[in-house]
């Protein structure tokens, strides 16, 4: 059975999300310094969810509090993702599933976890296409 949680405020966590993301692309081939810098920030915001089966990590998704202004920018223009305490909206930074059945078992609970807010992602491609824009909003 897939569990969804969320994984402690310490160093051990850091080094299972490394672990778990260095094995999926694109993750595989970002530079080290800026992913560990995102991973810390998620851990310690609590801005983060996991899938696990038999005590292993089988899905990933990490998110940043932002604006909407902020995200749509990031979004649509490449514009500087920073974080917003107060914001509105969510933009997802990380994203990794085992299998496809998870995927849908995670973005659920992260849904569950931030209602209202709007939420903002880029999809990469495996294939080396360029990443798709996505966005749903809530209305105000």
């Amino acid at each position: 059975m897939t569990e969804i949680s969320q994984l402690p405020k310490n160093p051990y966590s850091l080094g299972l999300l490394a672990h778990y993301l260095s094995k999926h692309p694109p993750f595989d081939t970002f530079e080290f310094g800026p992913s560990i810098s995102t991973l810390l920030h998620q851990i310690n915001n609590g801005t983060h969810l996991i899938a696990s089966r038999n005590d292993a990590i089988v899905g990933y998704i990490g998110w940043l509090n932002t604006t909407d202004e902020i995200a749509k920018e990031w979004l649509e223009n490449g514009g500087k993702l920073s974080h917003d305490a107060s914001g509105t909206s969510i933009a997802v930074t990380i994203f990794a599933a085992d299998r496809q059945e998870d995927i849908m078992r995670i973005m659920r609970a992260a849904k569950r976890a931030k209602p209202g807010r709007s939420v903002y992602w880029k999809r990469y491609f495996q294939d080396g296409r360029d990443p798709a824009p996505r966005r749903v909003t809530v209305e105000k």
